[in-house]
């Protein structure tokens, strides 16, 4: 992300937070990988804070490396299974289940791609005008991204829940808003703002659980 360590530490302590008391509001487990959510993100953001800090005392030796790869699992490889699975396994209607798993299907095609491309190749980073940037030899083409945006982001639209429907929402505008200005370190600065979105995963599980209440109350 074109910011700086501090407001990545930052970030994954805020999302990291988030993400605990998201999990205390579950009530079933399959409610838990999508509270994870901000978790996950947390950690991502750690990442990319320790590269902040590695890059311009070490380089691009072998912990940026490594932290470098883990990155881009993240990005290519959990994101596209993790999203799609986690939304599916809250969602109460069978025929939306349906049309998840196919989102889901090609999340784990797009994942396997690349982490083919990671196992092969691997990513690069470097500092570029005060940014982040992550590159590969194959690079990423119009289906290729296409498909990944589908994967990451279809299902919160299938969901029969208004409050994922809106996380959604938000993930697309931040996409756009990255892709629209940022576009030489994209995927960093839509991460960044999808890892923020990700804190609305607690007012999803926070306004479940108030419904819940409610409807116990009427009865």
């Amino acid at each position: 992300m074109c910011f700086s360590a501090p407001v990545s530490f930052a970030a994954s302590a805020f999302i990291a937070t988030a993400g605990v008391m998201a999990l205390r509001e579950t009530t079933l487990k399959t409610e838990r990988p999508f509270a994870s959510v901000p978790l996950l993100f947390a950690i991502q953001q750690f990442i990319e804070g320790c590269l902040w800090v590695l890059l311009p005392q070490t380089g691009t030796g072998v912990a940026t490396h490594a932290l470098t790869q883990g990155y881009a699992v993240f990005i290519g490889v959990i994101w596209p299974i993790i999203i799609p699975l986690s939304i599916l396994l809250i969602e109460p209607d069978l025929i939306r289940k349906r049309l998840m798993q196919v989102v889901l299907l090609l999340g784990v095609a797009v994942a396997a791609f690349t982490l083919m491309i990671i196992l092969k190749y691997g990513v690069a980073v470097q500092m570029v005008n005060q940014c982040l940037v992550y590159t590969n030899p194959v690079g990423g083409g119009f289906w290729i991204r296409s498909a990944y945006v589908i994967a990451t982001c279809a299902a919160f639209f299938i969901s029969s829940h208004v409050s994922v429907r809106v996380i959604g929402m938000a993930m697309v505008v931040g996409f756009a808003v990255a892709f629209s200005f940022f576009r030489l370190n994209y995927p960093s600065v839509w991460c960044f703002f999808a890892a923020l979105v990700s804190a609305l995963t607690y007012w999803h599980f926070r306004r479940k659980k108030t419904d819940d209440v409610k409807e116990t109350l009427t009865v």
